[in-house]
């Protein structure tokens, strides 16, 4: 008995190895039959679509050495003061020009993290500086790259991503995902940094993307790419209005780390407010984003198109650098009716500190002219003033600026006022502001069907 287990236990063995490939990850979900890991295994290798080299590339510092089209990161060996050096994509006949010296990239291709290189000793004889080798950090990478326009800071960009409160679940062996896609729109691709926090947030979401086979034709690697595309459950929908600007962020996206985030973004020119209204219409006009961010002049001028494709209880986040910019975005909100809730008001730190303190800014009618409109159009916000009793000190300044508002009530009755001012106790820093709307239930809608 023992020696047939032991035969047993050496075939199993013997299958296990035989499976290769994208399902050596097969093990967490138990051990299947031998006929049906036969059977996918037959399948991968006859299906044109599959039949591809699949990219198992592990990202971790000291797993390979440096080789072409890596970016490295080079810091004096003995100067942790001096900025760092990021270089172009490794490729030889390149080379790397140091305030002390120049490197060739054939210096580096081989080299693996932490190792030490040094540049040519002088004309006069003095040894050259050692330089030490790190991998790219993305926060590295959007700040030290070329820029033609003012990138997001990485601590902001991360704060965003954070607010979206993004939880993409990986796709489950064998099941295709017909649900609807998380979908993001970034209006305003600028530099591109806030485009590749956003896709690598939502990156275990997507299956993996197949390497390119040199062994195909540029159509079959064309219908190939779509073919995966079209099996995406969550993508970023980035549009900027300057084609310039547009092209050099995807060249940035596409530039870290061989592209690992760049598949799960689309890029578009154009304006903002007629993409999506095309977008709409190629969906019958049902709602389909989860998230939206806006980074563009003029931002208010965009919300109602923006806010009737925002699903239900979906993300709207306003990117200004004055609060006065905020307040005028609440105030189309407030005049147009948006199903739109501003949840919060963020300000950001400068120069790359996100310490910035949250404000207090609502929109507010006397309560005489609240009389006038009793027919509730959405769902009520829960931060309304007009819905909502404060209390305490917040109740006494409220009382104090109704007082103030009923003086001009006869010649402007109906128009909003702005209550803005910073919350007391927090760290006063100077910086952009972040307006966070939340999608409503929109009343019309749910009357209207």
């Amino acid at each position: 008995m023992r020696h047939a287990a032991s035969r047993s236990r050496h075939r199993s063995a013997r299958r296990s190895a035989a499976v290769s490939g994208p399902f050596r990850e097969l093990h967490f979900l138990g051990p299947l039959p031998y006929t049906s890991m036969t059977f996918l295994w037959r399948a991968t290798r006859q299906s044109p679509a599959l039949n591809r080299h699949w990219q198992q590339t592990r990202h971790i510092a000291d797993l390979r050495p440096f080789r072409i089209g890596d970016h490295v990161i080079l810091r004096p060996k003995n100067d942790r003061t001096t900025s760092p050096v990021l270089s172009r994509s490794l490729k030889p006949g390149r080379r790397i020009d140091t305030h002390k010296g120049v490197i060739p990239h054939e210096d580096i291709i081989g080299k693996r993290v932490r190792d030490v290189i040094r540049t040519p000793t002088t004309k006069a004889g003095k040894q050259g500086i050692e330089y030490r080798l790190h991998e790219v950090k993305l926060e590295e990478y959007v700040r030290l790259t070329k820029r033609l326009v003012t990138p997001l800071y990485p601590q902001d960009a991360q704060l965003i991503v954070g607010l979206l409160d993004l939880h993409p679940n990986p796709p489950a062996w064998g099941q295709s995902h017909k649900g609807p896609k998380l979908e993001i729109l970034e209006a305003g691709t600028g530099h591109g940094a806030l485009t590749l926090f956003l896709s690598r947030a939502i990156h275990a979401a997507n299956p993996p993307f197949p390497a390119q086979d040199p062994d195909l034709e540029d159509d079959e690697e064309h219908t190939a790419s779509q073919n995966w595309k079209a099996t995406r459950r969550a993508l970023i929908h980035t549009i900027e209005i300057s084609p310039k600007y547009s092209a050099h962020a995807e060249k940035v996206v596409k530039g870290f780390r061989h592209g690992i985030y760049h598949h799960n973004v689309d890029f578009h020119v154009g304006n903002v407010s007629d993409w999506a209204d095309s977008a709409l219409a190629d969906r019958g006009g049902e709602p389909f984003l989860s998230h939206a961010f806006l980074d563009l002049p003029g931002a208010e001028t965009h919300i109602s198109t923006v806010a009737s494709a925002l699903r239900t209880d979906g993300t709207l986040i306003v990117f200004n650098p004055s609060i006065t910019q905020i307040m005028a975005a609440l105030e189309k909100v407030k005049e147009d009716r948006l199903p739109l809730e501003l949840e919060r008001v963020i300000e950001l730190g400068v120069n790359g500190g996100s310490g910035g303190r949250e404000w207090d800014v609502r929109a507010v009618k006397p309560r005489a002219s609240q009389k006038a409109s009793t027919t509730p159009l959405m769902e009520p916000a829960e931060g309304d003033s007009a819905s909502v009793e404060d209390s305490g000190a917040e109740l006494g300044r409220d009382q104090e600026l109704e007082a103030a508002l009923r003086k001009t009530e006869a010649e402007e009755k109906d128009k909003w006022k702005m209550v803005c001012r910073p919350k007391v106790g927090d760290a006063i820093v100077g910086g952009g502001f972040l307006g966070v709307f939340r999608k409503l239930k929109d009343m019309r809608e749910t009357a209207g069907s």
